[in-house]
């Protein structure tokens, strides 16, 4: 008859899963060796806990030599079972490439970014994707889930085309995935940061990965030449990021710090590269910082940093991201240059060659004529659209010292707004803010007017401004609460007050909206 087990072994040879002789008081193995002998503790088992869980209890049920066929068992069975939850696979879930290869991908143009990415891309970014909880693009990074936000909720923000993918994907994502470690931790960061404007469960890890890239980047400035920075294109993606970042976070003066600092690498790399031509991720970042001086000074009023050289007056073509033609950003160029003359022409002459100015840059913006290759991509058409109403609006406040009771100026208000009411009803309100912005400060408060919109309901201009804010909360990535504020304040400005100009000549504009504006990013 075989022996069976013993029970009475002492605990070393037991967790060494060797047959103890159990001698006293000290068994042989642990006196070779020099262990204390102590018998093993006993643990109470529960059969009920076992057949609970679905588990066989103790040895039942399993065949040994001296058992008869009668004496073998099934373990029972519980009434439920619990399976532990898996997450569902996808097509998207597996990454099959390295990042040498997605580089090859991207270079060839098969692929610019990883499946999802790539299929988000195809739908053309309609609506934003919403996370899921299946397994992560890129589960080697700290903090995945953010990468993935900034794919499916920040880039999608960031153009006024249902059609055309942002170049925040098709040209940023594909260099940060193939960059260093710091370029994703600045994705990351703006896509927290954007995160918790709507849950300020996120505020910490944004801040966090916003001061590691900041050390990240002071450290590549301060330990490299100059010649060697101005060429390394990251250093324009980082500035980019962090820009982003302050304006999402709080639009403070931050941003243009990196502004200034980019103007500088943008110099340097001008200055040791002065024929070489940019590439794709160098001339997106140029044009997003330039775009967001000239938007930015239609409300400030400052001196521009970036010049005119990136605005061709002949190009009508409307860029997804800006939502307009770089030949309309030329005439807003022009109505900024020839505003801050406007109050140095004294004598007749003076005012004659300003007026004559101020006519032509009007003439250019009756005859501008935006071009969408895309007849059917109405969203993009509607955002050209109401920034060339904007600029016609803004011409006549800057140029013309036109203010809210001003015929012209009410009939263009009206404009965007039935405009605006009519994309709101579509919830098509993308890329709107400066349009928003300045029609919203030249409303006038005594012809606060209702009007039917295009479904017969009333419509109140103020009332209709605050829904559309409220919209592009959701739906962009700019900051709406320091631009509604700003709007706030001139309304109740105008509330207290009139239409006059002040005592130094100041225009309504640079009365009311000027002294409000500093560092405001409209874009």
């Amino acid at each position: 008859m075989a022996k069976t087990r013993t029970r009475s072994g002492c605990a070393q040879c037991r967790k060494s899963k060797v047959k103890c002789d159990e001698k006293k008081p000290i068994c042989t193995r642990c006196h070779k060796k020099g262990f204390p002998c102590t018998p093993e503790e006993i643990t109470l088992k529960w059969e009920s806990d076992y057949h609970s869980r679905g588990l066989a209890f103790g040895r039942t049920g399993v065949w040994k030599r001296s058992s008869s066929s009668s004496d073998r068992q099934i373990p029972a069975q519980c009434d439920e079972q619990q399976w532990a939850v898996t997450r569902a696979v996808r097509p998207w879930s597996f990454l099959n490439w390295d990042a040498g290869a997605l580089e090859q991908l991207y270079s060839s143009g098969r692929c610019a970014v990883p499946v999802r990415v790539r299929d988000a891309m195809e739908i053309g970014w309609s609506q934003p994707l919403p996370l899921t909880d299946s397994p992560s693009m890129f589960p080697e990074l700290r903090d995945p889930v953010l990468l993935e936000y900034y794919v499916h909720h920040v880039c999608p923000r960031t153009t006024s085309s249902a059609k055309t993918a942002s170049p925040f994907a098709s040209v940023i994502l594909p260099f940060c995935l193939n960059g260093s470690a710091t370029v994703l931790k600045a994705i990351q960061a703006l896509g927290a940061c954007s995160w918790s404007q709507s849950n300020p469960a996120h505020i910490g890890t944004a801040m966090r990965l916003k001061s590691q890239v900041l050390q990240d980047l002071r450290h590549k400035i301060a330990h490299n030449p100059s010649f060697i920075v101005s060429k390394d294109p990251e250093v324009l993606v980082l500035m980019m990021m962090l820009s982003l970042y302050d304006i999402v976070d709080r639009c403070d003066k931050g941003w243009v710090v990196h502004s200034q600092g980019a103007k500088e690498i943008m110099r340097l790399r001008k200055h040791h590269l002065p024929s070489s031509a940019s590439d794709d991720v160098t001339a997106f970042a140029e044009l997003f910082f330039a775009f967001q001086d000239v938007m930015g000074r239609t409300a400030c009023a400052k001196a521009d940093l970036f010049g005119p050289a990136y605005w061709d007056e002949d190009d009508c073509a409307v860029h997804p991201w800006m939502g307009c033609s770089p030949a309309l950003v030329s005439i807003l160029f022009s109505i900024l240059d020839l505003s801050r003359t406007r109050r140095q022409a004294i004598t007749a002459p003076e005012q004659a060659a300003f007026s004559i100015k101020a006519s032509a840059i009007n003439c250019r913006l009756i005859d501008l004529n935006q071009v969408v290759h895309d007849p059917a991509d109405e969203s993009l058409h509607a955002a050209a659209q109401l920034k060339r109403l904007a600029c016609t609006l803004y011409l006549h406040c800057s140029l013309y010292n036109a203010d809210p009771s001003t015929p012209a100026v009410i009939s263009r208000v009206h404009q965007i707004l039935d405009t605006l009411s009519s994309l709101l009803a579509r919830k098509m309100v993308v890329n709107a803010m400066w349009a928003i912005f300045v029609a919203a400060v030249e409303l006038n408060p005594a012809d606060d007017t209702l009007w039917p919109d295009p479904t017969g309901q009333s419509v109140c201009g103020r009332a209709l401004i605050l829904h559309a804010l409220s919209s592009l909360g959701a739906s962009s990535v700019s900051s709406v609460a320091r631009t509604r504020s700003i709007i706030e304040k001139v309304w109740q400005a105008r509330d207290f007050g009139s239409f006059q100009e002040s005592a130094d000549g100041c225009n309504d504009w640079e009365w009311h909206v000027v002294p409000l504006s500093d560092a405001l990013s409209l874009v």
